[in-house]
């Protein structure tokens, strides 16, 4: 019973995603907004935003509070089933997805919040550079720095 209970929310919430795409698309066709129009440097933008969203909604400790409360309410089918998407990065980015578009073209001053994320993605990707760098060239020079142990003597005991 449990796991069909559990597997209903998992449909609803799916169910419910499908539907708040189609009614996004057809605020987008009511504004005349084709999404297939959009720009490779808006796609870029949206996709660095959706990246650094979902990286701190699943991963950053600012979201682990709420995380956390989300993993201990688990026994409520739905926070089970909101337990799931925030907990995967694949799942959360589908429907972080749909709240950045939804940001990007319909909330005043939506475009600037995603312009922010873009950026911080962007910044996010940099220190991740600069800390394999760094830990690439600290092992390198460990391993060329390396002294051979001196040999190890032992005393025979007469």
């Amino acid at each position: 019973m449990n796991n069909t209970r559990e597997n209903a929310w998992n449909f609803a919430s799916l169910f419910l995603f499908f539907a708040l795409a189609a009614v996004t698309g057809y605020f987008m066709k009511a504004g005349n907004i084709d999404i297939r129009d959009i720009s490779t440097t808006e796609l870029i933008i949206l996709t660095l935003a959706i990246y650094r969203v979902t990286r701190v909604v699943v991963f950053e400790k600012i979201f682990k509070y709420f995380r956390d409360f989300v993993k201990a309410n688990n026994r409520v089918y739905f926070m089970r089933t909101l337990c799931f998407i925030i907990t995967c990065p694949w799942c959360a980015g589908v429907w972080i997805a749909l709240i950045m578009v939804v940001f990007y073209y319909f909330i005043p001053y939506g475009v600037l919040l995603v312009y922010i994320m873009a950026l911080s993605g962007v910044a996010s990707f940099l220190v991740m550079l600069s800390n394999y760098l760094g830990l690439s060239v600290y092992e390198k020079e460990k391993k060329r720095n390396k002294k051979p142990k001196p040999p190890v003597h032992h005393k025979k005991e007469i």
